[in-house]
């Protein structure tokens, strides 16, 4: 009970000190999974359509759009095919993401490689429109949106869809307990569970507070099954959906069975191992 006590004590402690993975390391780690991304774009990008396709975007008009964290490029193509007139900055991090992206040749698109807060600090542009697709976890919203605020035009448009608080439930306590009985293993934390929204409800103060009204604000669950831990392991790994949990130790190919065998015991549910991801979306206008 002491040791586990003196861990929480050390997490709190990095955590204050922002001794977190941070986005470089979430770059890095989303250039390794860029090759295997579309079997999340496969399962997932679907939900990603609703805020693509809201009638609140008028799309038949010429829009000036940011493309935000855009990873290889799925909101991008989507909303080239939906309009002539656009006029698309797409940016993100990773260049091997990035990679997917650039293959398209299209003078309505201008592919910016750039740390996200530093983009939008240093921009002079204004945008109608801000798409910012499943990246939220990785920024602190209190930054980012004030950030998203200073570009958007007036009367301009916020289109978001992320992960909230409950999505791939028990995770969490899976990796923590791994840490805690490999202390001398860990590295740093990760602090993604402070950036995500209680629900569309959370969502929607967040936005309103940083300017934004809701026009309209969803939330969905969705389930994966997998007969055995390791698939499950495996698609968080290959999809990014657990991205920055490889800087958590020091080898992190050491720590998997110990993270398997946790699986085992925490996901094993009717015979099969499940995985939720829960989500909120919403179209949001700058008052």
């Amino acid at each position: 009970m002491i040791n586990k006590i003196l861990f929480y004590l050390r997490l709190g402690y990095k955590l204050i000190k922002k001794d977190v993975v941070n986005r470089e390391d979430y770059r890095g780690e989303y250039d390794k999974v860029s090759d295997t991304y579309h079997y999340w774009l496969k399962e997932m990008g679907r939900y990603t359509d609703h805020i693509i396709h809201s009638k609140y975007i008028e799309t038949d008009k010429e829009l000036k759009i940011l493309d935000f964290a855009c990873g290889t490029g799925y909101i991008t193509k989507n909303l080239l095919t939906k309009s002539t007139k656009c006029k698309i900055t797409s940016v993100d991090q990773s260049s091997k993401m990035l990679e997917k992206l650039l293959d398209i040749s299209d003078d309505r698109v201008v592919v910016v490689q750039s740390d996200g807060i530093e983009f939008l600090k240093t921009s002079n542009e204004k945008f109608d429109v801000i798409f910012f697709g499943w990246a939220l976890s990785y920024f602190d919203h209190h930054e980012l949106f004030k950030l998203f605020n200073r570009v958007l035009k007036p009367e301009g448009i916020f289109a978001i869809i992320t992960n909230v608080d409950g999505t791939l439930d028990k995770i969490e306590k899976i990796f923590l307990n791994v840490m805690n009985e490999n202390q001398k293993e860990v590295v740093k934390p990760m602090d993604i569970k402070l950036n995500l929204p209680q629900g569309k409800k959370g969502l929607a103060k967040w936005c309103n507070l940083y300017g934004f009204k809701v026009l309209e604000v969803e939330e969905e669950e969705v389930f994966f099954n997998f007969k055995e831990p390791e698939e499950l392991l495996q698609w968080l790994n290959i999809t990014g959906a657990a991205a920055g949990t490889r800087k958590i130790f020091r080898n992190y190919d050491e720590m998997k069975p110990f993270i398997i065998e946790k699986i085992k015991k925490e996901k094993y549910k009717n015979g099969v191992y499940e995985i939720n991801h829960k989500f909120a979306y919403g179209i949001f206008r700058k008052e």
